[in-house]
C-alpha cells in the first residue's frame, strides 16, 4: 500500500507516515482504583477475547514491552479493568498462575496443600506442583504452598528453571548470590539469557533476596517464553479497517449557542452482548438479559444528562458521522409512543435491557452525518434512546486486523505500546518521530491516554509534525503525551495559524525545564506552508500564584539560561497543593534573540492551563503530587495571543534566512545543514502577517468548542466593545478515555 505522502513545513519538504519497516495509513476524521487480593492477578487463555489489552498504569515502565507481549499472548489481563499493578509485589500464588498459563499445564489430581483450598489460584498451585515447578515452602514436610507470602528473586528463579528445566549453569556469577540456596538456579537462568542482574549497567548483582514486582516477572516470563515485543515489520491499515463511526455528539444549549456535548456518551464496537452495561456512567448499571438478532452490533450510548432527557422535540439533537454506509437500529427505551422523527423507519427485533423488553427501529444510512431526535421530555418512564450498528448487510462489524501472532486491541480500553508506535512521521533528520493521534483510535476504538489537541487535518493536507525532531537536537526527552496543538484561522479568514508546544502537565519535568518545544507555522487556505519553524522557546522560571521561584533540586538536568531575570512577563505559575484550583499560565512575552532571528517581530503569547494533572507538593517542589480532579475533567487549554504591545507579527525581513535555512535549537544562530544540532526553518520570502488587537481589546483569546477537531476560535477580549472574557473551553474528555495529559 501507498504511503501518504504531504508537505509538511518545519518537519520535511516530504512528510510520511512511515515507522521505517511498519509503514501505517490512516485518515483522521474531524482514577485511582483499589482492588482485593483476590483480583489483584487475572489471567486468561491465550485466544481469550481479554487478550491483547494494553493498560494505563504503565506508559514509559521500562517494562512495558514485556507486560503487553504477556497480555498479548493472554497470560495476564492485569490487576483490574485497565491496570496492571506494575510495581506491586508477586505472590506465589499469583506466580502458580503466571506459570500455569504461561505452559498451559495440563490439570492435576491427588497433589495437595494445606493452606491453598481458600485460594483463588488453588487450581494452578496444584498444577505447578503435578508438573515439578514448585516442592512447597516448608521443607522438608513441604505440606504447605504459603500462595500469599511475596516471591524473592531468588525463589523465582527456582520457579522459572523447574519450569524450564534449565541445566547449563555456565559461568555467570554474581557477587551476591554465594549464601543463596537458589545461586545455581539463578547462574541457570543468567546462562539462558532470562535475567541480566539487578544493578545496570554493572549487573554484578543478582539481589536474591528483593521481592519480585509484577513488571519484573513480565520481564523473566517474556525472556523465558521467548514471547515477541513488537509487531513484526509491514503491516499496514487503511480507511476501510476504521470503525463504523467516526464521531458523535449531543448538542446542548448555552449562552454561547449549540456547543457539541460528549459528557457520559460511549461508542462501543462489536460489544452488543448479554451482561454488556449500556450506561456510560459507572455509577448507574443497566445490564442486556438479551441482545436478540442483533447479538454483536456496535453500541452507541447517547449522552444521559438530565437536560437530555427533559428535551422537547429536536430532530437532530445527537449527532454521528458514519466512515460506511451502515445499518441503524435505534432501541426506545421510554414507556410512550415513539417520536415522529422514527417515522420511516421499519420496527426490526426486540432486545430485553434491565429486564424490560424494547422494540429496535432499523434504517440504512449512507456513509456521512446522521441525525436522531431527542427523548422530547415524556413524561412516563424515561431512558434514553439507544443506537445499534451494524455493516450495511446487517452482519457485525469484523474485527479489524492486527499484525501477525498479535491481537487487535479491545474497545474501549487502553491502546497496545504496538498501535501508539504506528503513528510516526519522519523528519528532516532522516529520523522517525511519533506525531499526532487522536484520543482515541479510529481503527481499534482503544484509548491512548493522553489528548493532542487540535486535528492537523483541519489543515489542507493533513500536515503532520514529528514531535521530538526539535528536543532530539538538543539533545533532550520530552515525554510525547506533553505535546499539544492549538490550530485556528487567522482573524482574516485567510490563514490557518497553528501552534504546538510540550506543556504536557503529566510530566514533573516541565517545572525544572524553562525551554520547552514550540513550533510555530502558518499555511494558506490552500494548506502551502509560508512559515514554518521550531524551536527551544524560554518560559521562564517556574513559580508559585504569589511569584516565589520554585526551584527543585533533584531534576537531574539542566538546560542553559537565556533570560537570567525573574519577570511576570516570562515565566511559568505552577499550582502547588493537590487540592489547588489556579490556573498553570505559561508567559512567554519578552521579544528575545530566537524570536526576533525565525522572524516573528513581535511574539507575545500565553498558554493556560485549565485542571493541571499534577502541582507541587510544596514550595520546593521536589516531588509532584496528582490533583483532587474529577475522572471526567480532563485539562483544557486556551491561548492568548498579543498580550501585551498590541500585536503578534511575522515579517520575513527579520529572519536570519529566507526560505530554508538551518539554526540551532535555541535559535541563536545559523548552523551548517548537516551539525548534530541543526534544525530545519522555513519562512517564504517577504511573508508578512499581523495579527492585531482591535484599538479597545487587551488581548485576543481563542477557546476550543469541539472535542473531537478541537479548533480554536478566537475573540477579542477586554475593553469596551469587547467580550470582558474568552469563554470557559467546554469539556473534552471522550468517554473518560484520558488519564495523563
Amino acid at each position: 500500500m501507498a504511503l501518504i505522502t504531504t508537505a509538511c513545513g518545519i518537519l520535511t519538504t516530504v512528510c510520511s507516515t512511515d515507522r521505517g519497516n511498519m509503514p501505517f495509513t490512516r485518515r483522521f476524521f474531524r482514577s485511582a482504583v483499589t482492588f482485593s487480593l483476590a483480583a489483584s492477578l487475572l489471567v486468561a487463555a491465550p485466544g481469550l477475547g481479554s487478550a491483547g489489552q494494553g493498560f494505563r498504569d504503565d506508559d514509559g515502565n521500562i517494562h512495558e514491552a514485556s507486560i503487553e507481549a504477556l497480555s498479548n499472548a493472554g497470560i495476564t489481563q492485569g490487576c483490574g479493568t485497565v491496570e496492571f499493578c506494575p510495581e506491586d509485589a508477586v505472590t506465589r500464588g499469583e506466580m502458580a498462575a503466571f506459570l500455569d498459563r504461561a505452559l498451559s499445564l495440563p490439570s492435576a489430581n491427588g497433589i495437595e496443600f494445606i493452606d491453598d483450598n481458600t485460594s483463588i489460584f488453588e487450581g494452578s498451585i496444584e498444577r505447578i506442583a503435578a508438573a515439578g515447578i514448585t516442592k512447597g515452602c516448608n521443607p522438608p514436610a513441604n505440606t504447605a504452598f504459603c500462595p500469599d507470602s511475596f516471591v524473592t528473586r531468588g525463589q523465582m528463579a527456582a520457579f522459572l528453571v523447574r519450569a524450564l528445566k534449565l541445566t547449563d549453569s555456565g559461568s555467570t556469577t554474581f557477587v551476591d548470590d554465594d549464601e543463596s540456596i537458589f545461586e545455581a538456579d539463578i547462574e541457570k537462568l543468567a546462562q539462558a539469557g532470562i535475567t541480566q542482574g539487578c544493578n545496570p549497567p554493572a549487573n554484578d548483582q543478582f539481589c536474591p533476596y528483593s521481592r519480585v514486582t509484577r513488571a519484573e516477572m513480565a520481564t523473566f516470563l517474556t525472556r523465558a517464553l521467548d514471547l515477541p515485543t513488537e509487531p513484526p515489520p509491514g503491516f499496514t491499515l487503511d480507511d476501510g479497517d476504521n470503525a463504523l463511526v467516526a464521531r458523535y455528539e449531543s448538542r446542548r444549549d448555552t449562552s454561547e449557542g449549540q456547543i457539541p456535548d460528549i459528557y457520559n456518551a460511549r461508542y462501543s464496537p462489536r460489544s452488543f452482548a448479554i451482561g454488556l452495561d449500556v450506561l456510560p456512567d459507572p455509577d448507574d448499571v443497566d445490564s442486556v438479559n438479551s441482545p436478540g438478532r442483533y447479538a454483536g452490533w456496535d453500541l452507541l450510548s447517547p449522552s444521559t444528562r438530565w437536560e437530555h432527557l427533559n428535551r422537547g422535540p429536536d430532530p437532530d439533537w445527537f449527532r454521528f458521522t458514519l466512515n460506511r454506509d451502515a445499518r441503524v437500529g435505534v432501541v426506545w427505551r421510554s414507556d410512550e409512543t415513539s417520536p415522529g422523527w422514527l417515522s420511516g423507519w421499519t420496527k426490526g427485533g426486540t432486545v430485553i435491557i434491565d429486564d424490560r423488553i424494547h422494540d429496535v427501529y432499523e434504517k440504512d444510512f449512507a456513509a456521512g452525518d446522521v441525525k436522531l431526535g431527542s427523548v422530547e421530555g415524556q413524561n412516563g418512564w424515561r431512558r434514553m434512546y439507544l443506537v445499534l450498528l451494524a455493516e450495511a448487510d446487517g452482519d457485525p462489524t469484523p474485527t479489524p486486523p492486527a499484525p501477525e501472532g498479535w491481537t487487535a486491541p479491545l474497545p474501549n480500553r487502553p491502546c497496545s505500546a504496538w498501535v501508539h508506535e504506528l503513528n510516526t512521521t519522519v523528519a528532516p533528520d532522516g529520523k522517525s518521530y511519533v506525531n499526532w493521534h487522536p484520543q482515541i483510535d479510529p481503527v481499534y476504538w482503544c484509548y491512548y491516554g493522553h489528548d493532542h489537541g487540535s486535528d492537523p487535518a483541519l489543515i489542507p493536507g493533513n500536515p503532520l509534525v514529528g514531535y521530538g525532531y526539535v528536543a532530539a537536537a538538543v539533545p533532550q526527552v520530552e515525554p510525547h503525551g506533553g505535546f499539544k496543538e492549538f490550530i485556528m484561522e487567522s482573524p482574516d479568514g485567510d490563514y490557518w495559524l497553528r501552534f504546538i508546544i510540550h506543556a504536557g502537565t503529566a510530566f514533573e519535568r516541565r517545572i525544572c525545564a524553562r525551554f520547552h518545544t514550540l513550533f510555530i507555522m502558518v499555511y494558506d487556505k490552500a494548506g502551502n506552508e509560508k512559515f514554518s519553524v521550531g524551536y527551544k522557546n524560554d518560559y521562564g522560571v517556574a513559580t508559585d500564584s504569589d511569584g516565589n521561584v520554585l526551584n527543585p533540586t533533584n531534576c537531574g538536568y539542566s538546560m542553559p539560561a537565556l533570560v537570567d531575570e525573574v519577570s511576570d512577563r516570562q515565566k511559568r505559575t505552577i499550582n502547588v497543593g493537590a487540592a489547588s484550583d489556579n490556573y498553570e499560565r505559561w508567559d512567554s512575552r519578552f521579544e528575545t534573540d530566537a524570536v526576533r532571528n525565525l522572524g516573528m517581530v513581535v511574539f507575545e503569547h500565553e498558554f493556560d492551563i485549565i485542571n493541571p494533572i499534577s502541582a507541587c507538593a510544596n514550595g520546593t517542589c521536589n516531588d509532584v503530587v496528582v490533583r483532587d480532579l474529577e475522572r471526567f475533567d480532563a485539562t483544557r487549554r486556551q491561548i492568548f495571543l498579543a498580550t501585551w504591545r498590541g500585536n503578534f507579527e511575522f515579517d520575513a525581513d527579520h529572519a536570519l534566512g529566507q526560505g530554508e535555512y538551518f539554526t540551532d535549537p535555541f535559535a541563536q544562530g545559523l548552523v551548517d545543514p548537516g551539525a548534530s544540532n541543526a534544525l530545519r526553518q522555513y519562512v517564504e520570502p517577504g511573508f508578512k502577517l499581523t495579527i492585531a488587537k482591535n484599538a479597545t481589546a487587551s488581548r485576543i483569546g481563542c477557546v476550543s468548542w469541539d472535542p473531537w477537531s478541537q479548533e480554536f476560535i478566537c475573540y477579542q477580549t477586554g475593553g469596551a466593545g469587547n467580550r470582558e472574557n474568552v469563554p470557559f473551553p467546554p469539556r473534552k474528555n471522550l468517554e473518560y478515555g484520558i488519564w495523563r495529559d
